[in-house]
């Protein structure tokens, strides 16, 4: 498993995920949103008053990521995207990131998602704006038990460290063979090991899971 492909920011904190309306935006939206917690951004989109994305910095300050006006709630009625950095306690705060509307100095660019975030991901590397976050993982332990029904648990974590993560999954597979598992293919190495496991029709798979970060 690659973290790279899996790391992504967390999700917003706020109680607006069931609100339909906010959850229209978020997928409209998917791909720029998606693009953004990978830089890792932590990412929300408004949807009082006026329509758009944001983004955390590590300033408090954030990226608000419009259009000509608001964000339309149907992406194909975009007209490029406008991106500035702004900070609600300090004015001063207020810089134009990228522009590709019609008037902008990348309006070649239109609704173009790849250079949007190339930008952005340049910006925030630049300043050192992006936070920075720490992968969490957990042993799992999944499979199918003698009555054919399925058998799916955390073993031990979430762990902010992979060596201990690791260890972990050490004593899990020892655990199994003590219990009279029988270990039939492994692979992953000892960064994200994984093993399968049989036991009088049983079988068992013992695996290192990705399941989010946190703040460093």
């Amino acid at each position: 498993m690659s973290t790279e492909l899996a790391r992504m920011a967390p999700m917003p904190k706020h109680n607006l995920t069931g609100d339909p309306l906010w959850r229209t935006l978020w997928n409209a939206y998917e791909p720029v949103i998606t693009a953004l917690r990978r830089i890792p951004l932590v990412t929300n989109v408004e949807s009082g008053n006026m329509f758009a994305i944001t983004a955390q910095l590590t300033d408090g300050s954030y990226l608000w990521i419009s259009s000509v006006e608001d964000l339309p709630i149907d992406p194909s009625a975009l007209e490029g995207f406008l991106v500035k950095r702004v900070h609600d306690d300090n004015p001063t705060v207020d810089e134009v990131i990228y522009d590709s509307t019609q008037d902008g100095q990348q309006s070649n660019h239109g609704n173009n998602v790849v250079p949007l975030i190339q930008a952005i991901a340049a910006f925030v590397t630049e300043r050192s704006l992006a936070p920075t976050f720490v992968d969490l993982v957990s042993v799992q332990i999944s499979g199918v038990t003698g009555q054919h029904t399925t058998l799916s648990k955390p073993y031990a974590g979430p762990f902010d460290d992979q060596r201990e993560a690791v260890k972990q999954y050490g004593y899990a597979t020892h655990e199994l063979i003590e219990n009279g598992w029988v270990c039939i293919h492994e692979q992953g190495g000892t960064e994200w090991p994984l093993t399968f496991w049989v036991r009088n029709g049983e079988v068992a798979t013992v695996y290192l899971a990705y399941i989010g970060c946190t703040p460093a």
